[in-house]
């Protein structure tokens, strides 16, 4: 989900309400077009790779050329949605079929903006259209992330929620295995099976992101920064911070705040 299949023209927007206890036909998405779905309500029963499962309020299904929209619901809770086309210059799947919305809360206004912009004869549909396709696509991206996360096993999303409700990051690996409740050894396992990568690489990579979020946010002393994102001294924050950024923190931070 890396690349954005830039779409060339917004051709519909509609809402659509299963109707209680009748038979509902699928429909095939045309050639040239994406068809979307985001589910607002009810219940739905979608066949993927791992067999039939149930999804509600919150999932977006993302049809390619081909593809038959959702149909099967349970007549005691059918389901609503919006439904979004797109004209696309080429067939390709960029977004995953089914992905989840991030920010549930701001579903329901993004509908009914949706609905009622394409509706106004005075909204420019082009920058509708960019703006409809790119906000669906990042919250495909982001509630994809999130679900998978919510995945992870209790040891690894212990030591991420320390990472991420830490106010500093002066401890070590050892540490955070410690207060994950597992040895280092394991959580070495856990981090490369899941994350593909090594704890002591994964904070090193957070202090960093965190460091980052400080020099381009703040007027705070460089050396204050360092001590705690939890580098040891400040040669060691430079070292590491020109060779993942490619410029020591102070150019950073010029770059980042030109007019400081």
């Amino acid at each position: 989900m890396s690349e954005i299949n830039r779409p060339t023209a917004l051709v519909g927007v509609g809402i659509f309400l299963a109707p209680p206890g009748r038979e509902i036909r699928p429909v095939m998405t045309d050639e040239g077009q994406e068809l979307l779905e985001i589910i607002t309500g009810g219940r739905v029963f979608f066949e993927s790779e791992e067999g039939v499962r149930e999804y509600e309020r919150g999932t977006i299904f993302w049809h390619i050329e081909g593809e038959y929209t959702v149909f099967r619901t349970p007549p005691e809770d059918p389901y609503r949605c919006i439904s979004i086309r797109f004209r696309v210059p080429e067939k390709r799947r960029t977004v995953p079929r089914v992905s989840f919305w991030s920010a549930e809360p701001e579903l329901d206004r993004f509908v009914e903006d949706a609905f009622r912009l394409f509706h106004d004869e005075t909204i420019d549909r082009n920058f509708l259209c960019e703006y409809l396709h790119r906000r669906v696509f990042w919250e495909a991206y982001i509630g994809n992330r999130q679900s998978r996360q919510a995945g992870l096993p209790k040891p690894l999303a212990r030591a991420l929620a320390l990472l991420r409700d830490s106010s500093r990051l002066d401890f070590s690996v050892a540490q955070l295995a410690a207060k994950a409740g597992v040895s280092e050894p394991y959580l070495y396992a856990l981090f490369s099976k899941h994350l593909k990568s090594s704890p002591h690489q994964y904070l090193l990579n957070y202090r960093l992101r965190l460091a980052r979020t400080r020099l381009a946010g703040s007027d705070d002393n460089i050396k204050l920064i360092a001590e705690e994102c939890g580098f040891e001294n400040l040669e060691s924050f430079y070292r590491a911070f020109r060779r993942a950024s490619g410029m020591p923190p102070g150019e950073y931070r010029r770059r980042q705040q030109p007019n400081s």
